[in-house]
């Protein structure tokens, strides 16, 4: 910095020793102390605008920003940093063991596709099986109305007889029991070592019944199991007691697998209300009846009836035509008794809740099952009873 010089008044200066003449100029120079003084005072001016320009700290506001007061007083130091970092952790953790599984992708709605339901076999407990008169004298029949299966078999002369199967019922009493037939080997060999009850046999058809599976109880051999009715005439008197019957046999057996599958109705069924056939003296006829769910049986003109009065009715009735041929055993006229031949096939007719389905039967052996099947797939019957006319081949069968 430079100082300006006094103003001239005009007048020469007195000389003096050792100065320089007047009329000359000269420069003066200054002390350096006069020039650090006020570049002192402009540093300090120069800071001091400079700290009015801080930032605020990391974190403040904007109103504290904006509102701050310039001429507050501010630390003269800034906290010192930590000398120290925080300890780094001693030990890595440990990474995961196992990878986890892949999430698994929902899973694809498989395209749905009608299923037949599953149809059951004939189920229930120890099997009682009976052999029934089905001739005019021994109405009313006892108990017929609890049956599982009844066979209507052909026997000589022409009539039937009736082999009833009693398993998820036992009645209280059954009958009137008559004598048994060849045929019966045969149609009781599928349900496994059942109780047989019958009254009598004729020479030829012993040893027969004794070749067969089923624990035979002859009311001519012991009378236990068996009353006779006072009210009916013989031989139409002979009452069985199936409790004491199953006693004698020593229990008996579950009905094993006989072919009869029970379930929902097939498709394909025709509407067939009304079944009849005839043998050479006797006659059945089976008309549906939608208040009951049964096909209600009349035989030989006559309402079929139990001795309380309750008409027979069939859930399934199956017209199975068969192949027979003549025994060696012959009535008291000398008529050769028929033997209906249940092993082997032929045609079927399956009727049931109003409905017909037309198929056919096999057989292959004695121990097998019957299948009744129409296009290859078997016939479901209805839960209940079921009535199965045994009827020779050429003889005519009404279904519709």
């Amino acid at each position: 910095m430079t100082a300006t010089p006094a103003p001239h008044s005009g007048r020469a200066a007195p000389h003096r020793p050792g100065q320089r003449r007047p009329g000359r100029r000269r420069t003066r120079r200054l002390r350096p102390s006069t020039l650090v003084a006020p570049a002192l005072v402009l540093s300090a001016l120069v800071l001091s605008a400079a700290c009015s320009e801080q930032q605020p700290p990391a974190g403040a506001s904007a109103a504290a920003v904006t509102t701050a007061d310039p001429r507050a007083p501010r630390p003269t130091t800034t906290p010192p940093a930590p000398t120290t970092a925080p300890p780094a952790p001693t030990t890595t953790p440990a990474a995961p063991t196992t990878t986890p599984a892949a999430p698994t992708p929902p899973p694809t709605a498989a395209p749905t596709t009608p299923t037949t339901p599953a149809l059951q076999p004939l189920r229930g407990g120890p099997v009682l099986a009976v052999k029934i008169d089905n001739t005019a004298g021994s109405r009313p029949r006892v108990g017929l109305n609890q049956a599982d299966v009844v066979y209507v078999e052909p026997v000589e002369g022409g009539l039937t007889r009736l082999l009833a199967i009693f398993s998820t019922a036992q009645p209280g009493e059954v009958g009137p029991v008559r004598s048994a037939r060849e045929s019966d080997v045969q149609l009781l060999a599928g349900y496994g070592p059942v109780a047989f009850a019958f009254s009598g046999a004729s020479a030829v058809t012993l040893p027969i019944l004794a070749g067969g599976h089923q624990v035979n109880m002859s009311n001519d051999a012991a009378h236990q199991g068996f009353r006779r009715d006072g009210g009916r005439p013989a031989p139409y008197n002979v009452i069985g007691s199936p409790s004491a019957l199953l006693a004698r046999a020593g229990g008996s057996v579950p009905p094993a697998d006989v072919g009869l599958r029970f379930g929902p109705p097939s498709s394909g069924g025709v509407p067939a209300t009304h079944v009849a056939t005839r043998w050479p003296a006797s006659g059945i006829e089976l008309a549906w009846d939608p208040s009951r769910q049964r096909y209600l049986v009349t035989t030989d003109g006559k309402p079929d009836v139990d001795a309380d009065g309750t008409q027979h009715g069939a859930a399934t009735v199956i017209v199975q035509v068969v192949s027979s041929h003549l025994s060696q055993n012959r009535d008291v006229n000398g008529v050769q008794t028929p033997v209906v031949d249940v092993v082997g096939q032929g045609p079927a007719t399956v009727v049931r809740d109003g409905l017909a389905w037309s198929g056919g039967w096999s057989r292959p052996t004695t121990d097998a099952p019957t299948s009744f099947t129409t296009n290859g797939q078997p016939i479901a019957m209805a839960p209940g009873p079921v009535w199965v006319l045994l009827v020779p081949q050429g003889q005519a069968a009404q279904v519709g």
